[in-house]
């Protein structure tokens, strides 16, 4: 073979060998693993008080993967307009496990019957041994961001907080109106889902004692029994055995949208629809005649914000109001509205809050009557050298029937830092009301040791005069906290608290927290 016949051999045989250019995804990182000792005392009629002991551990993990393809990283290569495709994933995981005498225990059921605690309080298994999914999604965006669809579980406005759903988000933006459209659609997060947590359950569904509606001869004289009363106990560890509830293990599909204002200056607005429903399980709805409906309603809801900024002069002012309606109750169910004033380092908000306590469709709490309250707040902010605010609100109870009742409080606090490295806090508390009148304060410190260790500390008192014939006692408590910082991204904070009252005595906890925050450079 000629010389140059070998080389170009040679330079043919170098490209094959060469590896394919790997895209090199952006990626952030959070880790926190958390280590929580604690004790709870369990009264007895006979003998001394039990104390149980709770050993928690979560693990939580944080999950950002930006510019999956390098489409974004293509397009700066190209010097090419931005605001192209670009795909990304997000996720946030949660593990609990909590191996203590709290969990582990066994409950006194009768005089010969003794069940496990996970048993008789199925909420315990959210600890014991769960691994939850918050959120996680993959995410594409196109047209300047103008074009979104989030796919998995996505996170969900359901009028007043989040929630989670199993299925697929999209967001159209219109800039020529300019609104933006937003739309979900797919399984509502509930505990018993894949990964699912409670903390997503809607108001009014609880974990044991489940009953089912039993026809009685005659219209009227049924009656609610538990709905396992004639099933076999089979013993789990990990898992409730003695109470079941088929109702919460039925899927929940669920839509929203909402319409939205988009890329105004100083207002904004919003109008919201959210409708869940699931089928029904057998021996759970029934009427005197045996029917069962095919399906129920869970929450139906219209909700609706609006917020606003304005400068009077030398005073900005900042207003909102937000209303929610369920059409399931056909009520107002919660509305706030107030107005910020702000000059200078002062600032002063007053706002009133409504909010009838709403439930699940499924839930028993909605043949109860509750009552609705109305509250009156005042603050005021002063953010100079010396940060001071005062609070004051007033609660306006209205039961169905019987006068209305009131309650009211206020709290006042000053924060000054002592240099670069010092700050100082004390507070003060009335309120009064249901339960009685509580009247406290607290003082804390923060010092940076050294410039990767902080410490602080923190002691609160608080005197109780109970509305019962209760004689009045005082409740304290102590915090020490600290926070070392090992290297860039990566501390650990620990957490001791002392706790005395003559109803529980002494308690303590303990708290260790390993933060690890990887940013890898660019």
């Amino acid at each position: 073979m000629r010389p140059r016949a070998r080389l170009a051999a040679f330079a043919a045989a170098i490209v094959v060998a060469a590896p394919a250019p790997a895209d090199a995804y952006e990626f952030w990182v959070r880790s926190r693993t958390i280590g929580q000792a604690f004790q709870l005392r369990q009264y007895k009629l006979i003998g001394p008080d039990l104390f149980l002991g709770r050993r928690r551990y979560t693990q939580t993990l944080a999950l950002r993967i930006m510019d999956i393809g390098d489409f974004e990283a293509d397009r700066k290569r190209s010097r090419l307009a931005e605001g192209g495709l670009t795909v990304s994933w997000q996720s946030y995981l949660r593990i609990d496990h909590d191996f203590g005498s709290y969990s582990t225990g066994r409950i006194t059921v009768t005089e010969r019957t003794r069940r496990d605690a996970l048993d008789l309080i199925p909420e315990i298994s959210e600890t014991i041994a769960n691994f939850d999914l918050l959120y996680g999604y993959l995410e594409v965006k196109a047209v300047d961001d103008r074009v979104s669809l989030r796919i998995g579980r996505v996170l969900a406005d359901e009028g007043w907080g989040p929630t989670a759903v199993d299925g697929v988000a999209a967001r159209v933006a219109v800039p020529q109106v300019p609104i933006a459209v937003s739309a979900t659609a797919g399984l509502r997060v509930r505990a018993s889902s894949v990964l699912g947590l409670s903390a997503y359950e809607l108001d009014g569904t609880s974990g044991a004692g489940c009953r089912e509606y039993v026809a009685g001869a005659t219209p009227g004289t049924g009656t609610y029994l538990l709905i396992d009363r004639d099933r076999a106990v089979v013993n789990r560890r990990f898992s409730s055995d003695y109470e079941t509830c088929p109702q919460r293990d039925e899927l929940q599909p669920t839509v929203g949208a909402t319409v939205a204002t988009n890329e105004l200056r100083g207002i904004g607005a919003e109008l919201g629809y959210r409708r869940t429903w699931s089928g029904t399980a057998d021996r759970i709805y029934a009427d005197e005649a045996g029917t069962l409906p095919g399906t129920g309603v869970n929450e139906e809801r219209l909700f609706a914000r609006l917020h606003g900024d304005a400068k009077v002069g030398r005073v900005g002012v900042h207003s909102f109001a937000n209303a929610r309606y369920s059409l399931l109750h056909a009520t107002l169910d919660r509305f706030d509205a107030g107005v910020r004033l702000t000059r200078g380092a002062h600032s002063i908000e007053p706002s009133v809050e409504y909010f009838f306590p709403t439930f699940d469709g499924d839930s028993i709490f909605n043949v109860f009557s509750i009552d609705p309250t109305k509250d009156a707040r005042l603050g005021y902010r002063y953010s100079g050298a010396v940060r001071a605010a005062v609070n004051g609100w007033v609660r306006r109870y209205e039961p169905i029937q019987g006068a209305p009742d009131y309650a009211g409080g206020g709290d006042a606090s000053l924060e000054r830092a002592f240099g670069p490295r010092a700050r100082g806090r004390i507070e003060a508390l009335y309120d009064t009301g249901y339960g009685g009148r509580r009247v406290g304060g607290s003082a804390e410190a923060g010092w940076r040791a050294k410039p990767n260790l902080w410490l602080r500390g923190r002691a609160l008192v608080l005197g109780i005069d109970p509305d019962t014939d209760e004689a009045k006692y005082i409740a304290t408590s102590g915090v020490a906290s600290t926070t070392w910082k090992l290297s860039d991204g990566f501390a650990v904070h620990g957490i001791a608290e002392v706790d005395h009252d003559p109803t529980y005595g002494l308690q303590t906890r303990a708290i260790a927290i390993l933060d690890f925050n990887f940013i890898p450079e660019p």
